[in-house]
């Protein structure tokens, strides 16, 4: 449908350090005008089709803009579903990198089978809550969750990702000496990845300001997509100039491991990659959590009515935002900003996460793993450049 969307990143290079750093995007920014002239429920079901990843964040941000568009209240019990399937997402999202992206960066082999345990464990949330596969209807589809299921499901998950750590996955991200501990112990690809960037130098790489995402997004945010008719913003976004980093370090930055790391190396390489980690046992966690505040809900008919809604979810890679507008029940505008647009703008983590870095042999490995750190949902190059 679309043509490949990928992000080209330059380090231009003088005097023996990184003197600028461009980054190219053919991301599709603009994909979701095709959404204009249709109807609420046909663009929760189109957008899975369109972005390949975090679908579940897709739609669950749609739900919200169009749900508020339309002036209607979510029953309480759709709220903990909807919560429970992004957060099946972000624990799938991450452990699957840890699988598969994190043994080659180390060198190894990827863990191809403990991808398809994985994807089983989790894979099936979405039928366990709503059988009748209406998860997706504005409203909220009919929920009937299968307490019995879920709870297997998270034990599956659990376990699977103890022994991909090799040790309990709760234990090892319990405070920061255990998780020092076992990455200087652990023969697992997941610790081994880490212990290579444990070294003072690259576990500080990339640790340029740190300006984290404010928690329900930029206070001018609504404001700045009414007015980005050329969608300028949605390309490079900002907030009075500053340019936000999302994702798991700015939501993790209070937990004991990674505001640990932070105070010792600074929001570098180990912090980052960390934060995915940790995100992982916390996330599971509230999902083991929730389970008991789950109810049968026969969810509600769409209301189609004119007005103008902003939805917002933390999705694994950062906070993933969309804005519609609803006039004799279509869309006759529709926005999305997805977080890889803050991570990686010109001026944005990556960019000054490597502003002033020293040339060294390995300065093409340490903007790679910096780059998977800051995690983009499509493809991204990297080249040097000595200016």
């Amino acid at each position: 449908m679309f043509p490949e969307a990928r992000l080209d990143v330059t380090l231009r290079t003088h005097g023996g350090a990184v003197q600028g750093v461009v980054v190219r995007s053919t991301r599709l920014v603009q994909a979701s005008r095709l959404f204009a002239g249709r109807r609420p429920h046909d663009v929760t079901q189109l957008l899975p089709t369109v972005f390949a990843l975090c679908g579940t964040a897709q739609v669950l941000a749609s739900l919200g803009a169009l749900e508020q568009a339309a002036g209607q209240p979510l029953s309480t019990a759709q709220g903990p579903a909807r919560h429970l399937l992004l957060l099946g997402e972000i624990v799938s999202e991450h452990s699957l990198a840890l699988a598969r992206d994190w043994p080659e960066l180390a060198g190894l082999a990827p863990d191809l089978g403990m991808v398809r345990r994985l994807k089983l464990a989790l894979g099936g949330l979405r039928a366990t809550l709503y059988p009748a596969g209406d998860w997706n209807r504005p409203g909220g589809g009919v929920l009937h969750p299968d307490h019995a299921a879920l709870r297997a499901a998270f034990a599956e998950a659990r376990s699977a990702l103890d022994q991909l750590l090799d040790a309990p996955l709760a234990a090892v991200t319990s405070d920061l000496y255990a998780y020092q501990a076992w990455i200087a112990a652990s023969p697992s690809p997941v610790a081994q990845l880490l212990k290579q960037v444990s070294s003072d130098e690259l576990a500080a790489f990339g640790r340029g300001p740190f300006q984290p995402m404010p928690e329900q997004g930029p206070a001018d945010l609504s404001a700045r997509l009414e007015t980005d008719r050329e969608g300028l913003y949605v390309a490079q976004p900002d907030s009075a100039g500053r340019v936000f980093e999302t994702g798991p370090l700015a939501r993790m930055a209070w937990h004991p491991v990674v505001a640990g790391l932070i105070g010792r190396f600074g929001p570098g390489l180990l912090a980052r990659l960390s934060a995915r980690l940790v995100e992982v046992a916390s996330s599971l966690q509230e999902m083991e959590d929730l389970v008991q505040d789950l109810d049968n809900d026969q969810g509600a008919a769409a209301c189609l009515v004119d007005g103008v809604g902003l939805g917002l979810v933390e999705a694994a890679r950062g906070l993933l935002a969309h804005r519609v507008e609803l006039e004799g029940g279509k869309v006759t505008r529709y926005q999305i900003l997805a977080p890889t647009e803050w991570n990686f703008h010109p001026e944005g983590p990556l960019a000054r996460g490597q502003a002033g870095a020293p040339v060294t042999d390995d300065l093409l490995r340490r903007a790679t793993l910096l780059a998977h750190a800051l995690d983009p949902c499509v493809a991204c190059d990297i080249k040097v450049e000595n200016a």
